[in-house]
């Protein structure tokens, strides 16, 4: 639970942001009108105060607080009673009692009696068929030898009475292909690496680029270097003067990607960007006009 010293610091750094007032000038029985403040900048403190203490503060607690106590009081219960809250024990059913099963006794059957195994004596060969059969063979290759050399013998007659035993062939003349030039390849220009592409750079736009005071408008962007789930600082500034920070940060998405919801009642041309603190890194600008 926060400290009420804790939460007057954090109520003193809201003020000086949102209503440009002076440290010295907030203290518990201080009146929130005598610090510049308006219906539409005390909700803005407040929403900004349970932002930074995790708590709901309701629109009729808001309208209560009109001094610093009031403030204080009201965070300081709700943090509280926050962190009294018990967490609900889960429940258990209890599981359903099984009823016994019963014990049977199963009878074993008696195993058939194996058949005797009878040995039996490998068929005879027959002697007289093998001698057929090795001589079927041998004068199936004695024909195939005859019919062989009647057939080679015929083939050499038909050669000889036809008188071309000697074929004399015209010599052939050896050819010599003079090899026909060819023009070099170009030589390859060697080309430039590649190198890596560009780190994209950081994006910011306004939906409305000019809203009543105290009407929300809405800055979307991206932060591709940063990946997701990084902080960044909404900052403003007025023509003339330097940044300060605005009392709102947001967390990058899903490819650096951003949205942020915000809303004041000061008038007049008003500049925003946000910045990554730790690295310094920051998007372009964006003006609204306010009123």
């Amino acid at each position: 639970m926060a400290s009420r010293s804790e939460i007057l610091d954090q109520i003193t750094d809201i003020s000086v942001r949102v209503l440009g007032c002076d440290e010295e000038d907030v203290a518990p029985s201080t009146r929130f009108s005598e610090l510049g403040s308006d219906s539409l900048t005390i909700v803005e403190i407040g929403e900004e105060l349970g932002r930074r203490f995790d708590v709901y503060l309701s629109d009729d607690t808001i309208d209560t607080m009109r001094t610093v106590q009031d403030a204080i009081n009201a965070v300081a219960e709700l943090s509280a009673s926050k962190k009294s809250v018990p967490a609900p024990k889960p429940t258990v059913a209890a599981a359903p009692e099984l009823a016994p099963i019963p014990h049977t006794s199963v009878a074993a059957a008696p195993l058939p009696d194996r058949a005797p195994v009878v040995d039996r004596a490998p068929p005879a060969r027959n002697p007289h068929l093998k001698r057929k059969t090795l001589g079927l063979i041998t004068w199936m290759g004695i024909i195939g030898v005859l019919i062989g050399g009647f057939i080679g013998f015929g083939l050499s007659a038909m050669v000889s009475a036809s008188g071309i035993d000697d074929v004399s062939l015209p010599p052939l003349n050896p050819t010599t292909s003079t090899p026909t030039p060819t023009e070099a390849s170009p030589t390859p220009t060697p080309t430039k690496k590649q190198t890596g592409e560009p780190t994209p750079e950081p994006t910011l736009t306004a939906e409305s680029r000019q809203v009543d005071p105290g009407e929300r408008f809405v800055l979307t962007g991206a932060f591709p270097v940063l990946g997701e789930g990084v902080e960044l600082q909404v900052q403003v500034r007025e023509k003339g003067t330097g940044w300060d920070d605005f009392p709102i940060t947001t967390k990058t998405r899903k490819d650096g990607e951003f949205k942020t919801e915000l809303y004041t009642s000061r008038t007049g041309e008003r500049e925003f960007r946000l910045l990554h603190e730790k690295s310094g890194k920051k998007t372009p600008t964006v003006k609204v006009q306010i009123g």
